[in-house]
């Protein structure tokens, strides 16, 4: 009878939480990776006010983060990736606004948005 006592005792310390116990730390940010995310995800540039808070770390590294942001734009503004975006319905991403012959990259999505059109018009 005595250790039916005992019973509450051991489900509560199999709880016991050590209050010492630290948290992980987080890894350093991956500038070069969150600007090539951000635009393959077509985000316009972005201030370095805003790339912090989004990452939670107010160390960004712009330069790292540009040249990220560089190749990303480079490979999401190709005119046939922009054409396979356009016969996919996706929009055009704004990531790709920046660049001089916006015009023409946006024709070719335009072209790819109206072949699929056509295509689903006459099912």
């Amino acid at each position: 009878m005595r250790y039916i006592a005992l019973i509450p005792i051991l489900f509560l310390s199999a709880c016991y939480v050590d209050p010492y116990t630290h948290a992980p730390t987080p890894e350093p940010t991956d500038w070069y990776q969150a600007g090539w995310d951000d635009a393959m995800s077509g985000q316009p540039i972005r201030s370095n006010l805003v790339i912090s808070h989004m990452h939670n770390d107010e160390n960004v590294d712009r330069q790292e983060w540009l040249k990220g942001y560089a190749e990303g734009q480079q490979r999401i503004c190709d005119p046939k990736f922009l054409l396979i975006l356009g016969q996919s319905g996706k929009s055009f991403p704004g990531s790709c606004e920046s660049l001089p012959d916006v015009a023409e990259r946006r024709a070719q999505w335009e072209k790819g948005s109206n072949e699929e059109f056509q295509r689903s018009f006459l099912r």
